[in-house]
């Protein structure tokens, strides 16, 4: 069961690196646009917040060691809310 749950929060791990690549990209032609300070600090975020979720990915992988199962699952919730929030995100900038 709990290699189960590690497989789920990978998936929401790899899907958020997605995103916030995807949101990253956005960023980067919007700078090239307007080259704003702005859009800059959109940019530096989202880079910053991309090695964020890259390096989490190893270590959910390595805590698999001393994790009990319900600590996975609020993982899994956690990274369920950032699923949410950058889907929220990506549909505001693509307006």
């Amino acid at each position: 069961m709990s290699e189960i749950l590690y497989i789920i929060e990978g998936i929401l791990i790899v899907i958020n690196a997605i995103l916030v690549a995807i949101i990253m990209y956005h960023f980067v032609q919007s700078y090239k646009e307007v080259k704003s300070r702005f859009t800059l600090g959109l940019l530096l975020f989202s880079s910053i917040l991309l090695v964020q979720v890259i390096f989490s990915l190893p270590v959910t992988i390595l805590s698999g060691i001393a994790c009990p199962p319900e600590a996975v699952t609020f993982h899994i919730i956690s990274n369920s809310f950032e699923l949410v929030a950058l889907l929220i995100f990506l549909y505001i900038i693509r307006e």
